[in-house]
């Protein structure tokens, strides 16, 4: 497996454990969140995915790697189906929280990409 593939799959891999810790965290199985549940949606939702999102998805387009593009999409529906998962209820704009930032993300590097081979 070149190196390419390896890193595409560890960003991946990164991401999802990212999502899929905060997706417990919000079910309780680290403890309950129970009064607490502005505060896990503020730094779920407005800081930690998004940063997740647009970091990943700077590298993956900086770096040129396989499947960049489908990413948003990926981390765009995990954003969707977590507040599901915890509160019960899904909104469109918690698609955004992930989706907009990883697209941005992967947009920027590339354009970084093509411009330092320039």
């Amino acid at each position: 497996m070149n190196t390419a593939k390896r890193h595409s799959i560890i960003c991946y891999g990164i991401t999802i454990c990212i999502f899929v810790i905060i997706a417990l965290w919000g079910m309780g199985i680290f403890g309950s969140i129970t009064g607490d549940e502005m505060g896990y949606s503020i730094l779920s939702f407005y800081l930690i995915m998004p940063l997740t999102s647009i970091t990943v998805g700077l590298i993956m387009g900086i770096k040129g790697l396989y499947w960049k593009w489908p990413y948003p999409v990926l981390v765009g529906i995990l954003g969707f189906i977590i507040p599901r998962f915890v509160f019960g209820v899904s909104e469109i704009i918690t698609l955004f929280s992930s989706f907009i930032p990883a697209l941005l993300g992967v947009s920027i590097g590339t354009l970084i990409r093509k411009v330092r081979k320039k």
